[in-house]
């Protein structure tokens, strides 16, 4: 049965400063510096909210306390208040969101930065850099859904989503959430899914949503569509190339589980239930040894046939996920992701609503990549990873100019970053 996964990596995400390729951790501290990170950390944020009747902002504690920031924030403000109002309308809405500030708690500069590291290695440098250009704002919440990032008015519209990339007349915004505190350390969690369930979480849904944030279409105008839309349509339509590539990577994906079911897919993993059925009730027992003897072999039979037909079958994920159930979840998740299943992506028009399967499954090539790695992704949609890669980023690469090479990384810090991982306690979101 299809169905999308939030809970798997392919790879530990760097969260502190040793770790980061350095190219990656200037742009994170961009991040933070820009002010344009908001964070909702179940108890504490870094942003208020000021609505009124004709719009509704935010503003972070470094938009309305440094002063590299402060004049264009109080620009910001001034447009708020009606000219009879004057300097003293100004003077009390500042008051206000100091005010709400206090009681906002906000966030300290070290949980910023471990998200802000997280987020820029969500994509492409490219986009990351596009993202910090742009001055788009970045919403990131603790929560299930992204309802407590979004103004009241939004909230049955757009409340339940578990992530959103807005586009706007007046610019462009990214809404995630992680469904618990992803650098949890300790025993009394506040949701089952603190820790790791929550920081995988996070690089998947950012994943997405900075991915539809790179497909937009950029001219020297502004933004006019996505790569993943036809631009000589009137009315909402897909890209005939991407359409083409989703309907030939469904048909590939079915072709490749098939492979897979005549290589021994079935047999190897009723092998591996039977495993876990002892292990976690006989562990050690004769029975546990008789059935681990016959996974190895059944195993062993089922890599030799995937090798002779040229099957891919180094899936490894985080947490650890034993082969055949590896490539079940692998076949199911990249098929659901090439056709979610939500009421948001029904139209009454089939052609928009193809048009927005595709423009979603663009979109979520480096949320797979962020599962499964970028190999995986490329032999399961083949199409539609060098439409993403191909067009959409070489796109912003175009309009960047001068993309990061996130490659350049001293051999000092590669062997300390293999020595403090392997040697160094394990932080406690780390599964």
């Amino acid at each position: 049965m299809a169905h999308n996964l939030y809970h798997i990596l392919n790879f530990l995400p760097a969260t502190e400063a040793w770790e980061m390729p350095p190219a990656l951790e200037k742009l994170a501290q961009q991040i933070v510096s820009s002010g344009k990170l908001r964070i909702n950390a179940d108890h504490e944020r870094n942003f208020v909210r000021y609505g009124t009747a004709n719009s509704d902002l935010t503003f972070t504690a470094r938009e309305l306390t440094e002063p590299a920031l402060k004049t264009l924030t109080h620009q910001k403000v001034a447009r708020l208040v009606a000219p009879a109002m004057g300097e003293q309308g100004i003077a009390d809405i500042w008051a206000y969101l100091a005010n709400e500030l206090k009681k906002a708690r906000g966030v300290d500069v070290a949980k910023e930065m471990r998200v802000a590291r997280v987020l820029v290695q969500a994509a492409d440098p490219a986009v990351i850099q596009l993202l910090s250009r742009s001055g788009t704002e970045i919403f990131v919440s603790y929560s299930h859904n992204v309802a407590d990032l979004l103004p009241v008015h939004e909230w049955q519209g757009h409340g339940m989503n578990s992530g959103m990339q807005a586009t706007e007349s007046s610019g462009t915004a990214v809404y995630i959430s992680c469904g618990g505190d992803p650098f949890f350390e300790g025993t009394q969690k506040t949701y089952l899914t603190d820790g790791f369930p929550a920081l995988a979480r996070m690089m998947v849904i950012a994943g997405q949503e900075i991915g539809h944030f790179a497909d937009l279409r950029r001219t020297a105008s502004g933004i006019i569509g996505r790569h993943s839309t036809d631009p000589n349509h009137s009315r909402l339509r897909a890209n005939p190339i991407a359409a083409e590539g989703r309907l030939r990577d469904m048909a590939h994906l079915r072709r490749l589980a098939s492979a897979y079911q005549v290589a021994g897919l079935p047999r190897l993993i009723r092998a591996e239930k039977r495993v876990d059925f002892y292990h976690t009730r006989l562990r050690y027992s004769p029975q546990w040894f008789i059935h681990q003897l016959w996974r190895c072999v059944v195993c062993s039979l089922f890599i030799y046939r995937c090798t002779q037909k040229k099957l891919w079958f180094n899936y490894k994920v985080i947490p650890a996920i034993r082969l055949g159930h590896a490539i079940e979840a692998f076949l199911a998740d990249m098929a659901f992701n090439l056709a979610p299943e939500a009421d948001v992506y029904r139209h009454p028009d089939p052609q928009v609503e193809e048009a927005i399967a595709v423009i979603e499954a663009v979109a979520r090539v480096p949320q797979q990549a962020h599962k499964w790695g970028d190999t995986a992704v490329a032999i399961g949609w083949p199409n539609l990873h060098r439409f993403y890669y191909g067009t959409v980023i070489g796109a912003c690469k175009q309009q960047i100019k001068n993309p990061l090479s996130i490659e350049i990384m001293s051999l000092t810090q590669k062997i300390i970053i293999y020595l403090r991982r392997h040697f160094q306690t394990k932080p406690g979101y780390y599964p």
